[in-house]
């Protein structure tokens, strides 16, 4: 009779605890390989929207872009016509304003027709000029007085008129233009009323 080692038992019942320890340890191992794996996918997708929700593809707006603009609008002497702009932010609308020799005669907001006959003007190619003049101004005072950017300030300009197409401003300092810090507009039509509409 061959007498056995005291702990013989002992090894045994450990090697095979060990290997029924081994596919736990292996799934345990595969779910948190996962999870780290998903959990970085989430935050890959989410950046990707982020990114999409900020993107804009109006270039930066510089006060030489907006003079240019403007004096390429004047230049073509555009006094009737019709537009209509789609604006997004705090007090999102869509206005459509009518230009009859360079007065704004009718002007609708969401198909609505303003009573005010001062407010015709703000959509107006002139009044929309007029309102981005602010915000440039603002820009070239803080430069020159050397304090920070007051504003972020976006712009596409129509390449055959001049007219401002799109514009964006963002208050700087905002979490990179949310909802609350700007305001954006879009023209969606526009229209140039040859000098025979106009008697009709």
């Amino acid at each position: 009779m061959i007498d056995r080692a005291p702990n013989a038992d002992v090894t045994k019942n450990g090697d095979d605890a060990a290997r029924r320890a081994l596919p736990v340890m292996g799934a345990a191992r595969r779910f948190v390989a996962f999870t780290l794996l998903g959990i970085g996918a989430g935050l890959i997708v989410m950046l990707v929207v982020m990114r999409q929700a900020n993107y804009d593809p109006a270039p930066s707006l510089s006060p030489e872009e907006f003079h240019a603009a403007y004096e390429h609008w004047k230049a073509h002497k555009i006094s009737s016509y019709d537009i209509e702009v789609k604006v997004t932010g705090p007090q999102a609308a869509i206005y459509r304003v009518e230009v009859r020799d360079g007065e704004a005669i009718a002007a609708r907001r969401n198909g609505q027709l303003l009573m005010s006959q001062r407010t015709f003007g703000t959509w107006s190619i002139p009044g929309m000029f007029s309102t981005i003049s602010r915000d440039v101004e603002a820009i070239e005072r803080a430069a020159a007085e050397h304090k920070q950017r007051p504003l972020i300030l976006r712009a596409a300009f129509n390449a055959e008129y001049g007219y401002p197409e799109r514009y964006r401003r963002i208050d700087n300092g905002s979490r990179k233009g949310g909802d609350s810090m700007a305001v954006t507009w879009d023209v969606v039509e526009f229209r140039v009323v040859e000098a025979a509409e106009t008697k009709e």
